[in-house]
């Protein structure tokens, strides 16, 4: 959480500066600047107020074993399946998407769960209709009937790298935990 804090202010600190630098050299463009970053400002806030909001109702009403049930290793397939597909169908930018995604990692999920998630996401269903209009009916299809099978390759490849084997009384089977992460 320091190294989180201390870059936001590194962040910070280097637009305020720029923007100091704006408002000397062109006061007008300066006011302008701080209309847009107060409103961009006040837009995430309502976002991450939101995402706080569901990642609070998932840690407190989802116990861990019910979620690594259906999303961790133990799930196989079915949850491979489920976080490539789901994904498809919901919207969010990634100020709702990532935080929720580390809550339920967190909580139990498997990597491959999560890379097979984000890499679904990212082929968002809704945007067809006008990825049909700008780029073809056959572009779009072929886009979209590849993302499920390559969100499963990809959560398959991150289990075998990222996940760490147990001890040989396992079986053999991968884990990766929280503590490992860090």
């Amino acid at each position: 959480m320091k190294k989180i804090t201390k870059e936001a202010l590194i962040y910070i600190i280097v637009a305020v500066t720029i923007w100091a630098i704006v408002a000397i050299v062109s006061p007008s463009k300066g006011v302008l600047v701080g209309k847009v970053a107060y409103n961009a400002f006040t837009k995430a806030i309502e976002i991450i107020i939101a995402v706080l909001i569901i990642i609070g109702l998932i840690q407190v009403w989802i116990p861990t074993q019910t979620l690594s049930k259906f999303l961790g290793k133990e799930s196989g397939w079915k949850g491979l399946i489920l976080a490539s597909t789901i994904p498809l169908f919901i919207g969010g930018s990634a100020f709702v998407i990532f935080p929720l995604l580390k809550t339920i990692l967190d909580k139990g999920a498997s990597i491959a769960f999560v890379m097979a998630f984000i890499t679904a996401w990212a082929g968002k269903a809704p945007l067809l209709p006008l990825e049909t209009e700008f780029l073809g009916w056959k572009f779009a299809l072929l886009r979209f009937s590849l993302i499920i099978p390559f969100a499963i390759l990809i959560g398959l490849i991150s289990r075998l790298l990222l996940e760490k084997p147990k001890s040989s009384n396992t079986g053999g089977k991968g884990t990766f935990n929280a503590e490992e992460r860090r």
